[in-house]
């Protein structure tokens, strides 16, 4: 195309060219002037155009070549991680198996998000979303011209209709992971750069993919697969037409459009993505009617359990219990705060929002037992609680009652300083680790001792001028007892005399060894459990008894996997025993306490099957403990009030260790053994040393302290037959202040800060 001049145009309009007067009539010749002006005027008009969309085109080569550059330069942020829900599952879970379904517990943040493969999405959602929100989207680069034009045209009409917005899914996608959600022209041009990158690398059916496990459909729920589940109960891959089209609907504002809230909004929007099908040829129109057909209600579940004809859950429940812990009316409330806290340590902050499988030690049948054998003793009023803890022979706790109520107290009463409070006091419980050293150190069990009402050791002080002075419960003179004896009868002097033998060091040595984690301190008094300790270290440390000697650390954590399935922590290669004491020294104490159990304190909790155990009782009442086992399960109890204070009189009953405690822990074995294959403790007698002492048959030598802090030695008769108390009291050495529940801090063994121990043990 070729432009004329201005001397041509004039020309042409000379040679007889109509022209049109000022009044409107018609003229011939003479119009040359303003023919001329007329053509003038259009080639500067074709000139300015010409100017315009030369500048235009530079603009678009310029824009073009900024955003091949910016394409080609620059990098894709890391994505901002997604919080995954993590579950928690019980014993009977298989590996690999643990999910939305049969886990007792999920874990996260402030997220419920499940990741899905493509594979796992059913076409019908595909479709849905593909129709709802970018229909193209198979066949543009990441960024859809001809959308963001009709999202423009829609705006500048004012239409609030719009069926497509101007951001593809990639867009979308890219705004919620690599981006902010600002609003300006900046992020509009990164956000697109980013997508075009974007779809360079990435699949498409990856994009999308990532783009349904990332939104955000209400209800907390976070991912198709959490909504699918929030909203219908069911997985994702299980989605029929009117459930996809109901999703894909709440994508552009899930709040607004949720059927419980408002059904009419809800309606409107899955007719409009229905609509969308039908008209990319997804589904017929047939298909469209009755998805819209299908009504907002749901009915309750029936016989079984089961929803019947429910098409969308209320926003009060979930059909996976979204956040839920299941069995919390057995207390695993208290599991799982424990569970989070140990995969915060192993994996670092935020674990549990990293979709793990954790696989538990969580037995809820032996749970159960547990649960009930506490409360049927001591009720969940307002008189003392409980705690127990059970761990097999493999080192896994099965059971852990952490207390009466998880809402009302959020201390776990089972763990201690860990669990939120404190440590309390084991009393007689701590005995069987002075055993356990005075065997190891070569001495025999059948040792004589005396047991007079009360003792005294010189250098040895409760406080500065005061003696410390342990006693029998109710001062009685047990005579002269063989180790084994004043076992089974709980003295507290023959064992003040052994600590004596073998130095409180040894005795807090022996008891870390065990498997005691809590701090002691090695006074005298330790040997009648003056420091306190929690639940957890009592069921560890006589757990190596049972084991014969070895220790397993206990875990309430089996397995922790990946969302894929890959191994992140395995207890069997990560837990292994450890030889603690011999096997002989292990089967003398097994021995002795399978004893106790048959001819003492323990007798009340006896099971009609081969056990050991000791009971504990502090001063005052305070606490109370029995601690047992069998060949494949070892269980510790302990009750008490949070805030220590007397239980003399409970439910008409002087409380002890061989009372309630012996009582919880033969409801609870008695169930939880059963079906386990019977075993006997060897007989046996390790030590071969006996304990050299001036004996006399008839009186006592007891030192007992004068006026003014100075002592003095009295001769008393021995009492002739022995008695058997069913109850012992622990006296400490220092006052202890107000606590609440038991303790498992890091073990440390402090200095002792008494005189040095003689290497006899007292007449």
């Amino acid at each position: 195309m070729t432009f004329s001049g201005h001397k041509g145009g004039g020309a042409k309009a000379g040679r007889g060219t109509k022209g049109t007067s000022a009044n409107g009539t018609s003229t011939k010749g003479g119009g040359s002037s303003g023919s001329g002006a007329d053509a003038g005027g259009r080639r500067r008009y074709l000139w300015g155009l010409r100017r315009v969309g030369y500048m235009l085109l530079v603009l678009a080569v310029v824009s073009m070549g900024g955003l091949w550059m910016a394409v080609n330069t620059i990098d894709l942020p890391p994505a901002k991680p997604s919080a995954q829900t993590s579950f928690v599952c019980d014993i009977r879970v298989e590996f690999g198996d643990c999910g939305f379904v049969n886990s007792m517990a999920h874990l996260s943040a402030t997220e419920e998000r499940v990741s899905v493969d493509y594979e796992d999405l059913p076409t019908v959602l595909v479709q849905a979303v593909l129709a709802a929100e970018d229909q193209k989207f198979f066949d543009h680069g990441g960024i859809d011209p001809m959308g963001i034009g009709r999202a423009v045209y829609q705006s500048l009409r004012g239409s609030s209709r719009s069926r497509q917005g101007g951001s593809t899914i990639t867009q979308q996608y890219v705004k919620l992971t690599y981006l902010t959600s600002e609003r300006t022209m900046t992020r509009k041009l990164k956000e697109a750069v980013l997508s075009i990158k974007l779809e360079g690398q990435l699949d498409k059916r990856d994009i999308l993919t990532r783009y349904l496990n990332e939104i955000y459909f209400g209800r907390g729920a976070y991912g198709v697969e959490a909504a699918s589940r929030a909203y219908f109960g069911i997985g994702v891959a299980d989605l029929k037409l009117h459930q996809a089209a109901y999703l894909a609907g709440l994508i552009r504002s899930p709040e607004s459009a949720d059927a419980v809230k408002d059904p009419k909004e809800a309606t409107r929007r899955r007719a409009t993505v229905l609509a969308n099908m039908v008209e990319q040829g997804y589904i017929t129109q047939a298909e469209a009617d009755d998805a819209n057909a299908v009504p907002w209600v749901w009915t309750r579940e029936d016989a079984n359990g089961d929803p019947q004809n429910m098409t969308i859950l209320p926003r009060n429940r979930t059909g996976a219990d979204l956040g839920r812990v299941r069995y919390s009316e057995i207390g695993s409330q208290f599991w799982m705060v424990e569970v989070r806290k140990q995969l915060r340590e192993r994996f670092g902050a935020g674990a549990e929002t990293r979709g793990l499988r954790v696989y538990t030690t969580f037995d809820p049948s032996m749970q159960e037992a547990a649960q009930q054998s506490v409360q049927k003793s001591l009720g969940t009023g307002s008189g003392p609680v409980g705690s127990l803890v059970a761990v097999d022979e493999s080192g896994q706790i099965r059971a852990m009652v952490g207390g009466n109520d998880f809402e009302k107290s959020k201390v776990n009463l089972a763990l201690g300083k860990r669990g939120g409070g404190s440590g309390r006091q084991p009393g007689s419980t701590f005995k069987p680790f002075a055993l356990a050293a005075f065997i190891e150190d070569g001495y025999s069990v059948e040792s004589p001792f005396r047991s007079p009402p009360t003792t005294q050791f010189d250098g040895v002080y409760n406080s500065p001028g005061k003696l410390w002075t342990p006693r029998n419960f109710g001062k009685s003179d047990l005579g002269v007892l063989s180790v084994e004896e004043a076992t089974w009868k709980s003295s507290n002097t023959v064992y003040a005399g052994m600590v004596n033998l073998i130095t409180p060091e040894r005795l807090a040595e022996m008891a870390k060894r065990l498997g005691v984690k809590s701090h002691l301190d090695p006074r005298y008094a330790l040997v009648l459990g003056s420091e306190e300790v929690s639940v957890l270290d009592m069921a560890s440390a006589y757990s190596t008894f049972a084991d014969r000697g070895e220790h397993i650390a206990p875990f309430m954590i089996r397995r922790v996997e990946d969302s894929s399935g890959n191994i992140l922590f395995d207890a069997s290669t990560s837990v292994k025993p450890t030889r603690a004491i011999d096997e002989g020294v292990a089967d003398t104490v097994n021995w002795v306490l399978k004893g106790a159990m048959e001819h003492g304190t323990g007798k009340p909790a006896s099971i009609g099957r081969t056990a050991a155990g000791k009971t504990g009782t502090t001063t005052d009442s305070k606490d109370a403990w029995f601690v047992g086992y069998t060949c494949h399960l070892t269980a510790a109890v302990w009750m008490g009030y949070e805030t220590p204070k007397t239980m003399k009189d409970f439910r008409g009953r002087e409380v002890s260790g061989g009372s309630f405690p012996a009582e919880m822990w033969r409801d609870f074995m008695s169930k939880a053994t059963k079906g386990d294959s019977p075993c006997e403790f060897p007989q046996t007698d390790f030590g071969q040393r006996m304990v050299n002492q001036n004996l006399s048959s008839q009186r006592t030598t007891t030192t007992t302290e004068a006026p003014g802090g100075t002592s003095s030695t009295t001769t008393t008769p021995s009492a002739s037959t022995p008695s058997t108390t069913e109850a012992e009291i622990a006296t400490t050495t220092t006052a202890r202040p107000a606590t609440t529940t038991t303790a498992a801090p890091t073990t440390t063994v402090a200095p002792t800060t008494t005189a040095a121990p003689t290497t006899t043990a007292p007449a």
